[in-house]
């Protein structure tokens, strides 16, 4: 589904990071909300597209250089006591990097979190617009953008439930490659697969698929799943198949 910028909202981290960060590092920051945003500037990668012709060119070459990570502004209606803006003024008079994360409100419904945008860079500024009697007075403040943007759509906030068990497909003679069906799950979670020779483990057998070996003969192969995401994890087991032949 589109959605608009509205209900957008702008944090910002007031201790320096003078590193690149994952987004691991970003979840754990503390952040403080920006108060009275009004807009918020063009982010994102641009890279540059560069060109060279040779004498016997007839199309010319082209080739990416250099990216820039954005410079988005920052509008914010002025307001002398809020703590966001109080921490960006603060910035803009230094010359390090800081942290700043933008989240949309986006989420699909309520067992979702909405899009977050992470960055770092140097803010500078603030400027005025300023303008006539009815104009509100606005601050802006510019935000020079130094790593490559992390984005993380929405995740599931209900940890995966398996509502149907897994099952395998395939034909139970040596050589033969078994495959894992998930089944089916609740919070849209990522797969891992862990094969079991009668109920114990097999060693690195942790694909979706299994190639039957010698040591199977005679035995049953069952499957564990394990489904994760953002809110945890569970893991549902195949039943048993018949013996090996």
């Amino acid at each position: 589904m589109a959605n608009t910028n509205k209900g957008r909202k702008v944090y910002f981290c007031t201790t320096p990071q003078p590193a690149n960060l994952d987004q691991s590092q970003f979840e754990a920051l503390t952040w403080t909300e920006v108060g009275n945003v009004g807009s918020v500037g063009e982010s994102g990668m641009n890279t540059n597209v560069v060109s060279y012709d040779e004498l016997a060119t007839e199309v010319t070459q082209k080739q990416k250089g250099i990216s820039n990570a954005g410079d988005p502004t920052i509008e914010c209606a002025r307001n002398p006591t809020d703590a966001g803006q109080i921490a960006l003024r603060a910035a803009a008079a230094t010359k390090f990097f800081y942290a700043v994360k933008f989240e949309d409100l986006d989420a699909p419904d309520a067992n979702h979190t909405n899009t977050v945008y992470y960055n770092r860079g140097l803010v500078a500024g603030p400027t005025r617009p300023n303008g006539r009697n009815e104009d509100f007075i606005l601050e802006v403040f510019t935000l020079g953008l130094i790593q490559r943007e992390i984005v993380v759509n929405p995740q599931s906030l209900v940890a995966p439930l398996n509502t149907l068990l897994p099952s395998i497909a395939g034909v139970l003679t040596q050589g033969s490659t078994l495959t894992a069906i998930p089944g089916r799950w609740l919070g849209e979670p990522s797969f891992t697969y862990q094969w079991k020779r009668d109920g114990a483990n097999i060693s690195g057998a942790t694909g979706a698929t299994y190639t039957l070996a010698a040591a199977d003969a005679t035995e049953s192969i069952s499957v564990a799943v394990t489904g994760t995401n953002s809110a945890g994890n569970a893991t549902a087991t195949s039943a048993a198949t018949a013996a090996v032949t």
